[in-house]
């Protein structure tokens, strides 16, 4: 067979980027019968079985059947664990504040001559409805089975502090109990914290605590398969991801942060089950935590760099590093090299800087459209298909979706192109698609630097390709064959750039040059939209499309070969498996037993009013929950719920459940402030407690649970968006004390509303289909008793 330019180029692109996608996937479970210094994932999953048997909410039954579990199999490993038992508010995400009593679990394994100690972190809670096989059963056990194998070696130099948190799920709630108050806070040297947002899909490294060069660079040493990027952090700020590690930032403590976010369809949901938990997700999570407790456990943790460092990775496993000090340097190398091919098309009339800012204009365009196109294309979907509609984040058969979309974002970026070329060259678009990259490197390395590496070394790649074959030629970029002959050309100078340049054919050499300054940057960019598809999911499924067209703007010398540049070959090779596969992503995303079909439905208890409601979050009914909500009978919802947009609201029979408690213990006026002690609980013994002031009283100071609130900055505020109050989860079956100070302008409302994870059994009506799961975890499957009071 004759491999023609046009051939070696298409399969060799095709081929580095299916190879580049399949690198970032975990590696293999190692059997229960491996030695047993190594860590296996099999043996992992007998803890799993036991820990995510069922929803274990902090305060619940369920809860403390796996704290006990934990405490069980800590003493067997050969470690004396305690319990921190504490209570905790948070104001980190405003109100209605977090708190909650938390019982923490503490083991140390001693080093033989510690200077700090390597703290591995996991959360044992869950959310309600959810058995968190996932999210954090995964986390759980791989630190036990860490744990086993490190006491199968010789002790290490540094003690290793395992801490699986309560309460994680409310707030950070027991991260924060420790490190507000636990004795051994001071002792850790660096924090590896273990979650998961999904039910499989490689292990990334996503956050770092301060001064991450040095953490990083073990990191690379250390662990077998390293999946990493200094990118990562930066979204994840801004985007207001919180897990255990921030109270470790918070301290200034050195610290990494491993999760898993693929199958985010059983992400906080019934579904996130052992069973359809990936076991070689929790392997790759527990290579990490014990090739990183070994080489941590190995270092002088008392020296350690507070440099930061820009980190990512290349091909395989390799991962890259380099201080942060480096990036304006590495910005004004590339900006030079872009300046010098730049500079050599003018030269060769090949472009002009006003045609190369045209085609930067063109690529912003095209960059905009491809996104909006996109966006709309899911909106659409999400709203169109039944399926879709129902999933509150993306639908169990997301790679197809996700497939559909990169190549639709392709075909429509493909068709861009088409429409610039029309008036501008192949060099002075493609030059003004990397002028693009340029701004983009410029404006990285100011604000994100940690972000900078996405865009230096792909564009000094694509840079570096378009020298070696665009302007090498002294001419145009190699194109396909002409199908008729030339024009005759102009015998004159002529007066401006040739909006065409002449079509000259490529040789092999064009071919192997374009696939050379190919691999790099295919290493570095192509990572980058696959893992936001995982991350964002199909809602926000316009942000990884732009990132698609972004990258698209790399290989336009490619492109220009592969016929994009003069037909519809290019668009109609992308556009055609595009809508093949959006049509098996539709017509395989039903539901099934193996699938539930979310479907939210709560009771919730008037009872100062003595009225009782369903209430549903559902778009779509569903024809079981549907029968709780009949059309001539339908409510607009009145009955409020935090963190919960109610779509509907109906009449239910009263139950005879009690209504949450409140003892008025003081109330003493003095100088113009009401000082009131209370006590609030829960009669029904319901774990978790909404207290709120419903009335327009500005509230000074409060205490909870003895965990004191300053309000100096709202205290003048008579009117608010937000009521002030709390919530609190593992309630006490005695209640807590609530201390407010306000303002003595008149009655105070204080609004009650306890929360149990179940519906009265009596009145539901059958039992619900097996191919339906409640959802969403905040709402789903509760009973909700309400009660005011006037103070």
């Amino acid at each position: 067979m004759r491999w023609s330019p046009r051939l070696l180029v298409a399969v060799a692109l095709v081929a580095l980027v299916a190879l580049r996608i399949a690198q970032l996937s975990p590696p293999a479970v190692v059997p229960a019968s491996a030695p047993p210094e190594v860590f296996s994932a099999e043996r992992a999953r007998e803890h799993l079985a036991r820990i995510a048997a069922e929803p274990r909410p902090t305060g619940s039954a369920a809860h403390r059947r796996a704290r006990d579990y934990l405490l069980a199999e800590l003493s067997k490993l050969g470690v004396q664990p305690e319990i921190q038992s504490t209570s905790v508010l948070s104001r980190q995400w405003g109100l209605p504040y977090d708190a909650a009593h938390v019982e923490n679990i503490v083991a140390r394994l001693p080093g033989a001559d510690s200077t700090r100690a390597v703290a591995l972190v996991a959360h044992y809670d869950s959310v309600p409805g959810s058995p968190g096989a996932a999210d954090d059963g995964s986390g759980v056990a791989a630190l036990l089975e860490t744990l086993r194998a490190l006491r199968s070696g010789a002790p290490l130099r540094n003690d290793v502090l395992l801490l699986f948190t309560d309460a994680e799920e409310g707030g950070i709630l027991g991260g924060k109990a420790f490190m507000d108050e636990h004795p051994r806070r001071g002792e850790v040297g660096i924090a590896l914290n273990f979650d998961a947002r999904g039910a499989g899909g490689v292990v990334a490294m996503f956050d770092t605590g301060p001064g991450d060069a040095w953490p990083v660079r073990e990191l690379a040493r250390a662990a077998p398969y390293p999946v990493a990027s200094s990118l990562f952090p930066e979204v994840a700020r801004r985007m207001g991801h919180s897990t255990d590690l921030s109270v470790f930032k918070r301290a200034g403590i050195p610290g990494l942060n491993f999760a898993f976010s693929d199958g985010a369809a059983h992400y906080h949901a019934p579904s996130d089950t052992v069973s359809n938990l990936d076991l070689r997700s929790v392997q790759h999570a527990g290579d990490y935590a014990l090739s990183l407790a070994r080489r941590f456990g190995a270092l002088d943790l008392g020296r350690r760099g507070g440099e930061n460092a820009v980190y990512f990775n290349t091909w395989g496993a390799h991962l890259v590093s380099h201080p942060t000090s480096w990036v304006p340097a590495i910005a004004a190398l590339i900006a030079c090299l872009f300046a010098g091919v730049a500079a050599a098309a003018r030269r060769r009339q090949e472009a002009s800087l006003g045609r190369i800012a045209a085609g930067s204009l063109g690529f912003l365009a095209l960059l905009l459209g491809v996104s909006a196109a996109a966006g709309g294309l899911a909106w659409a979907l999400r709203r169109a298909h039944p399926v879709l509609r129902a999933m509150p984040f993306e639908p169990y058969n997301a790679p197809a979706y996700r497939l559909a979309i990169a190549l639709a974002a392709l075909a429509a970026a493909s068709a861009g192109y088409r429409l610039l070329r029309r008036r501008l060259g192949a060099c002075e678009v493609a030059l003004g698609a990397l002028l693009v990259w340029l701004l983009l490197l410029a404006a990285a390395s100011l604000a994100m630097p940690g972000a900078s590496f996405y865009f230096a070394w792909p564009l000094a790649s694509a840079l570096v390709g378009l020298a070696a074959v665009t302007i090498r030629r002294g001419g145009a970029p190699p194109t396909q064959l002409p199908t008729s002959p030339p024009t005759q050309l102009p015998t004159s100078p002529p007066t401006q750039l040739p909006t065409l340049p002449p079509t000259l054919p490529p040789t092999l050499i064009d071919a192997a040059l374009l696939v050379a300054a190919a691999v790099p940057a295919v290493a570095v960019a192509v990572p980058g939209p696959y893992l936001l598809f995982v991350a964002l999911g199909l809602p926000a499924a316009a942000a990884p499309a732009l990132a698609v067209a972004l990258v698209f703007g790399l290989f336009l010398p490619h492109a220009e070969l592969l016929g994009g540049g003069r037909s519809r070959s290019l668009a109609l090779a992308f556009g055609a498996p595009a809508v093949a596969a959006l049509a098996v992503a539709c017509a395989t995303g039903g539901f099934t037993e193996a699938r539930p079909r979310p479907a939210s439905l709560a009771y919730a208890l008037d009872a100062a009013a003595g009225e009782a409601h369903w209430l549903s979050a559902d778009r779509d009914l569903d024809p079981w929950t549907a029968a709780y909500f009949p059309e001539d009978r339908a409510q607009a919802p009145s009955f409020a719920v935090p963190y919960v947009r109610l779509t509907r609201q109906s009449e239910a029979p009263v139950a005879a459940f009690p209504a949450p408690a409140l003892t008025v213990l003081s109330d003493v006026t003095s100088g113009g402030v009401r000082a009131l002690r209370l006590r609030v609980a829960s009669p029904r013994g319901a774990p978790w407690l909404l207290a709120e002031v419903a009335s327009p009283t500005a509230v000074l100071r409060a205490e909870v649970d003895g965990r004191r609130v300053e309000e100096s900055a709202r205290g003048a505020q008579a009117k608010r968006d937000v009521r002030w109050g709390f919530t609190y989860m593992g309630l006490p079956a005695g209640g807590i004390e609530w201390s407010l100070e306000v303002e003595a302008s008149g009655p105070v409302q204080i609004r009650l509303m306890d929360q149990t994870y179940e519906l009265p059994r009596e009145l539901v009506r059958g039992a619900r289909p097996r191919e339906l799961m409640g959802g969403p975890y905040r709402l789903a499957d509760s009973t909700f008793v309400n009660g005011a009071f006037w103070l």
